[in-house]
This record gives C-alpha cells, sequence and structure tokens, in this order.
C-alpha cells in the first residue's frame, strides 16, 4: 500500500520524537509497528496535536511496552 505525502509526514515527525523521547529505552523490535500505530493514533484522534503532546503520547506507550 503506498502511503501518501501526510502520512510519509506523519512517519518522520512520529520517528524524530520516539527518537528524542526514548533514546535508550529498549523494546522489541517486533513493537516498532505498535510505537508507529499508536502516534498515528494521537494524530488522528487530535489532528492539531503538537510535538510536545505527541511526544508525551508516544513515550507513555512505550513505557507500556518496555524491556528494561
Amino acid at each position: 500500500m503506498k502511503q501518501t505525502r501526510a502520512q510519509k509526514l506523519a512517519d518522520k515527525r512520529i520517528e524524530a520524537l520516539y527518537y528524542q523521547r526514548c533514546s535508550g529505552i529498549q523494546i522489541n523490535v517486533m513493537d516498532i509497528g505498535r510505537v508507529f500505530k499508536a502516534g498515528h493514533t494521537a494524530i488522528a484522534t487530535k489532528p492539531d496535536i503538537d510535538d510536545a503532546a505527541l511526544g508525551d503520547a508516544i513515550a507513555a506507550f512505550v513505557e507500556t511496552i518496555r524491556k528494561n
């Protein structure tokens, strides 16, 4: 399935915030898709979400799946 421009931009935003906020937190590699899904869900729920709130949503989800 081909991604739209908006989805690609959202992916880049989620990736940057994940690395910024969750660096050093170990998660299962198979859960990376779930991190992106959580980010996309936060964006879909509130399309005008700012980076701080999106980062909070991603970090909160990562806390539920962390391995260390």
